[in-house]
């Protein structure tokens, strides 16, 4: 059976990425034939061998579902309690053998973590032991979310909580507004609330670019007169092109324009955007545009016939209303953006929506969702498991190159 690791960031107050979670999907998954012991014994060791705790979490701490029996059989012997949490599944089976274990392991530096949590009185022993309590928002509504952290700290005041599911700024509000640490859900993606405003001078010359790029011939004495009337926006353009990414050295704009070409043109500028057009937005932003991107872009032989389709820009595209809090139909209107992009972007339809739904229901490990858009395009788990670990390496690259533009 095939396998995936995948990842989804659980940020801070700040927003800022405190760690990721870790987790399978498979051919069986949700299905009466799923394994949990299987499914976390290959995070486990299709992280350590082939892709490297570094690298799918940044550095950042990875929490890893784990049952009663993979706790009692010893498996996170082989992991680093500064790398790795122990995210306790609820539906474990709670004795004195499992206390013991997790009291061992507590010992040893390890965070403990109790996912989907609903009180009871049953669960206090572990209510004591652990480090965080994650709360799905999906499951808990209203008063209860706040009554659950407050019943809770009665027995361990020490406690963390996070807020599961938190899709909306509205519930990621909420959930800060009633105590909970951390948030794990892609509500940083979308909009705060949907502006209707002028441009500022940045987003301007954004649009000027975009509109530019986006026309059937691009003129380069334009492009040319675009970024050399933005100081930032010519530094950056000859210090991207003679980075390591892409390996020229070159002195002039013009120079530097033709030699990307119009497709590769079109990649910098929305990175260069991107990167720069909202400072209060998370970094996180960033990252997942990028990522998305790149793993749009490692698809385009299943989802597009056209080969001069640039599907990073597609990508790319599908946060540009959460950095600009504007309605991305308005938008793709300013930057003269048609056909089956504009469709896919707005409405998830065609092919190119399709591609766009899939990269979402995998980030958020809809497994349902995903297994449809697989059938529907002979794709399967190994295909997917290879792109994605190949556009988290590529969006390092690029991230890097983009650091201090």
């Amino acid at each position: 059976m095939a396998a995936v690791v995948a990842r989804q960031p659980i940020l801070d107050k700040n927003k800022n990425v405190f760690a990721y979670e870790l987790l399978f999907r498979g051919g069986d998954t949700g299905t009466e034939n799923f394994d949990g012991d299987k499914a976390t014994a290959q995070v486990i060791s299709n992280t350590l061998e082939s892709i490297g705790f570094k690298n799918l979490t940044e550095g950042k701490p990875a929490f890893i579902n784990f049952t009663d029996k993979l706790l009692k059989q010893g498996i996170p012997d082989l992991l680093n309690p500064e790398n790795v949490y122990l995210e306790v599944l609820e539906n474990v089976k709670v004795d004195s053998h499992l206390l013991y274990v997790l009291k061992t392991y507590k010992d040893r530096g390890f965070k403990i973590v109790l996912d989907d949590f609903i009180f009871s009185k049953n669960l206090i022993s572990l209510v004591k032991l652990a480090d965080f309590i994650k709360i799905d928002f999906l499951a808990i509504r209203g008063d209860a979310r706040k009554n659950i952290i407050e019943i809770c700290q009665r027995y361990n005041p020490d406690l963390k909580f996070i807020g599961e599911k938190i899709e909306t700024h509205e519930d990621y509000i909420m959930a800060a507004r009633m105590g909970y640490d951390y948030f794990q859900g892609y509500f940083f993606i979308k909009p705060e609330n949907i502006q209707t405003r002028e441009s500022n001078s940045y987003e301007f010359s954004f649009f000027k670019m975009m509109e530019e790029l986006n026309k059937e011939e691009p003129e380069f004495k334009t492009l040319e007169k675009i970024v050399k009337s933005d100081f930032s926006m010519s530094y950056s353009l000859l210090r991207i092109i003679n980075s390591a990414y892409f390996g020229y050295d070159v002195k002039s704009i013009r120079q530097a324009i033709v030699l990307l070409g119009v497709d590769k043109l079109r990649k910098w500028s929305l990175l260069y955007f991107l990167k720069g057009l909202n400072n209060n937005k998370p970094d996180i932003l960033f990252k997942t545009a990028v990522l998305r991107a790149n793993f749009a872009e490692s698809l385009s032989e299943y989802f597009s016939d056209d080969k001069s389709n640039n599907l990073f820009v597609l990508g790319l595209l599908s946060v540009i209303d959460g950095y600009l809090d504007r309605d991305i139909a308005d938008v793709l209107e300013e930057i003269s953006l048609f056909g089956e992009f504009k469709q896919a972007l707005i409405s998830r339809e065609g092919k190119l929506g399709d591609l766009l739904s899939l990269i979402e229901s995998f980030e958020k490990l809809n497994f349902k969702q995903c297994q449809q858009y697989l059938e529907d395009y002979s794709l399967d788990y190994d295909i997917i498991s290879r792109e994605y670990i190949n556009s988290l390496e590529k969006s390092e690259e690029i991230i890097k190159a983009f650091e201090n533009y």
